[in-house]
């Protein structure tokens, strides 16, 4: 019996996780970690409510409801270099399209576009391919993909804070600009890299076993893939609170999306004259950029401790997450920069669980077997709370306050802990855990 062999890492391994990355850094990006850039301005535009304008990215997460079942079997069927291409060309030119627009209606189509685009590229194809090219430090390619959200965040809030300038007017700018970016970051990578499976170019997941025996030939005997069946992952009750604590953890990371909106409103505003502080609102995207430094690091803290325990990621996210809220809200109020943007970083360790814990557990409790069909299933209430969050965030502080958006805030935390623990737990005690 000789050594057995593993697959190393080769190129199409390191394109693979290069797309994964880019698309993330620039797509997802500026499709959910900058709109909050310019819900103020264009409102002011149109002459609206942010809440008004910010209804697009409900858009976004209901076509992301409505085409999950079907993108994952369309992901499956066709070519995936074909289907992701158009993905990123509907996130960026999507957009870039609003720098035109005139009317409100206009951005809830492009809502539409990116919603197709980013249930495409950042739900299904990411945490899809990295499952099919990585069996070994899976938990972590997971976390440092997804963490491209909030590198891509924090450069393009910057970029798009010089960009839209202390009086607001440079919005135009900003969706043209960034949009554009997100284009040639993504296309590329996704007409060029992808390759669906890596047995399609002769290779195997990075870390899988090649033969158990030196000289022992392959076998052509189809492998039954470990895990459950999507009717039988239904059976399980902990199915359910996996989902609960998801949406949870979605309605966590869409708070960012307003921290933006809460500091030009709220913070860079004299309160006894409710005129805009011009050195203050110059500063309108480095809260959110500060929020994507933390989501970044975050994404990779935790999808590194994922791997060796579920329970010591949730502790570290939830603790830090709550912290950095609890600054935010007093670090606003009392107009501290230094503590308001230093809970920004902390707070980036919440996001972590909707882009990268959701996915791992999902695998870790029900196995690769149905993988995709199972997840795509558990996205679409979760990206229903989305929607309604989206827009439902902005439509409670318009009428009861922001302190009563951080309340809720931190509830939400508390409850992202239990759901995800219970579920981890209970799997555990099923002997259900499919990654070891």
């Amino acid at each position: 019996m000789g050594n057995s062999h593993t697959q190393k890492m080769t190129p199409r391994h390191w394109a693979i996780l290069a797309t994964c990355v880019s698309c993330t850094f620039g797509c997802a990006a500026i499709a959910f970690s900058t709109p909050g850039l310019c819900y103020k301005p264009v409102a002011q535009y149109l002459g609206v409510d942010v809440f008004q304008v910010s209804f697009y990215m409900t858009i976004v997460y209901l076509f992301e409801v409505i085409l999950s079942p079907f993108m994952g079997k369309i992901l499956r069927k066709f070519d995936m270099r074909i289907v992701c291409t158009l993905a990123a060309c509907a996130t960026s030119g999507g957009y870039m399209a609003m720098s035109f627009y005139t009317e409100l209606w206009q951005w809830y189509v492009s809502g539409a576009l990116i919603g197709f685009g980013e249930i495409t590229l950042l739900w299904l194809m990411v945490a899809g391919l990295l499952s099919r090219w990585f069996k070994k430090k899976l938990g972590f390619v997971i976390g440092f993909s997804y963490a491209m959200t909030g590198v891509g965040g924090a450069v393009l809030n910057l970029i798009g804070q010089s960009l839209l300038g202390a009086d607001l007017s440079g919005w135009r700018d900003v969706y043209f600009v960034l949009g554009l970016i997100a284009f040639v970051l993504s296309v590329p990578f996704t007409l060029f890299a992808i390759r669906s499976h890596p047995e399609d170019v002769g290779l195997k997941a990075y870390g899988e076993v090649l033969s158990v025996q030196e000289g022992a030939p392959e076998s052509d005997s189809p492998i039954e893939l470990p895990g459950f069946t999507l009717k039988q992952a239904l059976g399980c009750w902990y199915f359910y609170v996996l989902v609960f604590a998801g949406c949870m953890a979605n309605i966590g990371g869409i708070f960012p999306q307003h921290f933006t909106t809460f500091y030009q409103s709220y913070v860079a505003i004299d309160r006894s004259t409710l005129q805009a502080v011009a050195a203050l609102m110059v500063m309108s995207g480095t809260l959110e950029a500060f929020t994507m430094v933390g989501m970044a690091g975050g994404k990779v803290l935790i999808g590194a401790l994922e791997s060796k325990s579920v329970q010591l990621a949730l502790i570290v996210g939830c603790v830090g997450g709550f912290a950095g809220l609890s600054c935010i809200w007093v670090g606003g109020e009392s107009v501290v920069l230094p503590v308001l943007f230093v809970g920004g970083l902390l707070y980036g360790l919440v996001y972590p669980f909707v882009t990268t814990m959701l996915p791992y557990v999902t695998r870790l409790l029900f196995g690769v077997k149905n993988y995709d069909d199972i997840y795509s299933v558990i996205l679409i209430p979760v990206n229903l709370v989305g929607a309604f969050s989206a827009s439902g965030l902005a439509l409670i502080y318009k009428n009861v306050g922001w302190d009563v958006f951080f309340i809720i805030g931190l509830i939400s935390i508390a409850i992202i802990y239990a759901g995800f623990n219970i579920a981890y737990l209970a799997g555990k005690k099923k002997g259900a855990l499919h990654i070891h």
